[in-house]
């Protein structure tokens, strides 16, 4: 059961967010709003305490307690790439986390879709702005090049605008602060890990997808991923490294050329756990078990990679992570937004996330 004083704490809290009281307001005194409130003296001072505590409310003396100038709620915008209730997207996973985070910070989300705010002329994205007071502004693009116009617009607003799950190119091209993982020490630890469970054979399978940075395999470029592998002692056979298009006969025929050659890699790593899905199909119709016969592994943790059989080793981007650590950067722009600067890009954590379908080749 909630104690009175976190009732009393949560009601009082939700009246200065939510702008009943409004900032530079004075509260009644404490006796005034025990009476009113029907609880004791010491309740009222306890929820008093904790809201001073979070620069709220703040007391002067011999004056008084008035609400904190600062304590008005923030809202933020949220711009969301069209398409983005598409499963294989990370904006519903990051959206999602921006949501539950809001919540526990008591900040208000308005979304509007890339395409939408775009269209709006440069006369109504002002007056979005000043009516709805926007804070600043996250742009998740679905890990996909921002668009040159959508850039145009958030900078017309004039606020901090952060980019939660970006590219190695958005830092230039937007002026933003581009939150990202580090692909390719993520990857290098996934190379590592298939090492030391005793794997040299390692076949690369990458995705060529129109939206990412061309010319890269999951941070590496195609010298600097053959130099990485000689220097581990891990075959380094150009054959072994292959990108494709998202197409499932191309992706077919590469996987069945493999086991089907005269030297069978023992170890698939997928440049994402769904192209690791469409390789278990492959490899599950040539009647090659996993990982008895050849172990896999993906790369993001889509929902529904550990229901596999065998559940899916992978690593684990931490989306809703990275939707927590855009929205304290928000918080704390006046640490870093500056409308002449450029903000540095900012890497998010990632895990790697080891399950059954990794075990050391026989």
């Amino acid at each position: 059961m909630e104690r009175k004083k976190d009732q009393v704490y949560g009601q009082l809290k939700r009246s200065i967010l939510e702008n009943l009281l409004a900032p530079g307001s004075r509260l009644p005194t404490e006796l005034e709003l025990a009476k009113s409130l029907g609880v004791g003296h010491v309740t009222v001072r306890s929820a008093l305490a904790r809201l001073e505590s979070e620069r709220l409310i703040e007391r002067i003396r011999s004056k008084g307690t008035f609400v904190a100038e600062q304590s008005r709620r923030k809202t933020f915008l949220l711009i969301l790439p069209d398409g983005a209730e598409n499963l294989e997207t990370p904006s519903r996973y990051i959206a999602a986390g921006i949501d539950e985070y809001a919540e526990a910070k008591a900040i208000t989300i308005e979304r509007c879709p890339a395409g939408l705010f775009t269209a709006f002329s440069a006369h109504e994205r002002d007056e979005i702005r000043n009516r709805l007071r926007l804070s600043g502004v996250i742009i998740e693009t679905g890990h996909a090049r921002i668009n040159p116009a959508l850039v145009t617009a958030v900078r017309e607003l004039g606020l901090p605008a952060v980019i939660p799950h970006g590219l190695a190119s958005d830092a230039a091209t937007s002026g933003f602060l581009i939150l990202r993982t580090d692909e390719r020490a993520a990857f290098s630890d996934a190379y590592r890990h298939l090492a030391q469970k005793g794997h040299r054979r390692i076949a690369s399978l990458f995705l060529c997808l129109a939206g990412e940075d061309s010319g890269l395999l999951r941070g590496f470029s195609r010298t600097d991923l053959l130099d990485f592998l000689r220097y581990h002692h891990l075959d380094h056979r150009k054959t072994l490294i292959v990108e494709i298009p998202n197409e499932p006969a191309t992706i077919r025929n590469t996987v069945r050329r493999w086991m089907l050659g005269p030297n069978p890699p023992t170890a698939i790593l997928c440049h994402s756990d769904r192209l690791a899905m469409r390789v278990y199909n492959v490899l599950r119709e040539m009647n090659i078990s996993i990982p008895g016969q050849v172990s896999v592994m993906g790369y993001s943790n889509y929902p529904g990679s550990q229901l596999l059989l065998p559940p899916l080793t992978t690593i684990d981007t931490l989306l809703k992570n990275c939707a927590r650590i855009a929205l304290d950067k928000l918080l704390s722009a006046e640490d870093w937004f500056r409308k002449d600067m450029t903000p540095a890009e900012v890497f998010t954590p990632y895990q790697l996330v080891e399950r059954e379908s990794i075990v050391a080749p026989i």
